[in-house]
């Protein structure tokens, strides 16, 4: 077994230096030697989900909890109090008209209070992230990175081989992630003044490079525990990007918390993209059927337009902040 890379007693979230730490421009296996590399080598060795003995499950328990315990810290002093969710496919190239207009969404709702949140990996999560980022700064300059990131449009394929149960690392594959991260790393580095966004990934997913894009990231050893907690911190919505089996998991989760208004509320839903949700995986109708009317028509927006998705989420204009949901739960749930 590996040495313990994580330590399960947190007290606050994780940030891009503490994951990246390692992380060298110029050399091409220094994405192997990256924390959150390490710790998921370390995953993958003990076990991955179904961790091989019982002190390793214990810890990884412990550290979830303490992220949670963190995130709850992070949003009782967190600069806005809107917080909204993106969901979508990881596998969305980066040159794709759609990564485009989400950057530009997560872009234009950072810069009217929003805090764009995603689970944190490539694909539509790192467009949310890297809108967000750019809170502060021009269009042209957000149009520049994302052009920038469109040079390596794809992520590598066969990372799921990165690491072996071993935990022996495949340094071609590491050296294929670490240029495919590049690009966003020095965005970041280049960003003077980054604007606030919060990223929930987990290490179940550890082959795919975390977002270097986000100012917060919890990041969790159980999806499950994850999946719960994005769809909690999501007070004021969620928008549902193209995407395919999670996307759906992640819908059908959330229709489930707001028809038994289990967070004691309906949270929006938002579908950004029409044929996708009406057509190609028409869970809409499914939807139609499930909701009451009212509800349906007061809470859940299908659209293709970016302006009709920031004119919903300003009028909503819901007042609870994500801790102050969160709190509601846990209250609930005793």
């Amino acid at each position: 077994m590996l040495p313990p890379q994580f330590k399960p007693f947190r007290e606050r979230l994780y940030s891009f230096d503490e994951l990246f730490e390692g992380f060298a421009q110029s050399n091409p296996r220094s994405f192997g030697r990256t924390l959150d590399f390490r710790i998921y080598r370390q995953y993958i060795a003990a076990g991955a989900f179904a961790p091989t003995d019982y002190f390793t499950a214990l810890m990884e328990a412990v550290h979830d909890n303490a992220i949670r315990e963190a995130t709850q810290d992070y949003l009782r002093t967190a600069s806005t109090k809107a917080a909204v969710a993106f969901m979508g496919g990881h596998d969305l190239a980066r040159d794709h008209p759609i990564y485009s207009k989400v950057a530009f969404l997560a872009w234009e709702l950072a810069r009217r209070g929003f805090l764009p949140v995603s689970g944190g990996g490539p694909g539509a999560m790192e467009a949310t992230h890297l809108g967000a980022l750019h809170q502060h700064a021009a269009r042209a300059e957000l149009q520049r990175s994302v052009k920038e990131l469109g040079r390596i449009p794809k992520l590598p394929a066969g990372l799921q081989q990165i690491v072996a149960r071993n935990g022996r690392i495949d340094w071609a594959l590491a050296k294929e992630a670490h240029a495919w991260l590049l690009p966003a790393v020095q965005i970041r580095h280049r960003i003077e003044s980054p604007g606030e966004s919060l990223a929930i990934p987990t290490w179940l997913y550890g082959h795919e490079p975390t977002t270097a894009l986000a100012t917060r990231v919890a990041k969790y050893f159980q999806n499950s525990v994850r999946e719960d907690r994005l769809l909690s911190v999501a007070t004021h919505g969620v928008i549902y990007v193209e995407g395919r089996a999670g996307t759906l998991q992640e819908i059908f989760q959330d229709a489930a918390q707001n028809y038994y208004r289990v967070l004691g509320d309906f949270s929006p839903m938002i579908f950004f993209g029409g044929r996708q949700w009406t057509k190609t995986l028409p869970v809409i109708a499914v939807l139609r059927k499930l909701f009451l009317p009212a509800d349906f028509r007061k809470y859940v927006l299908v659209t293709d337009e970016a302006d009709d998705i920031l004119g919903f989420l300003v009028k909503f204009g819901r007042k609870e902040t994500p801790l102050q949901r969160m709190v509601r739960r846990r209250r609930a749930e005793r």
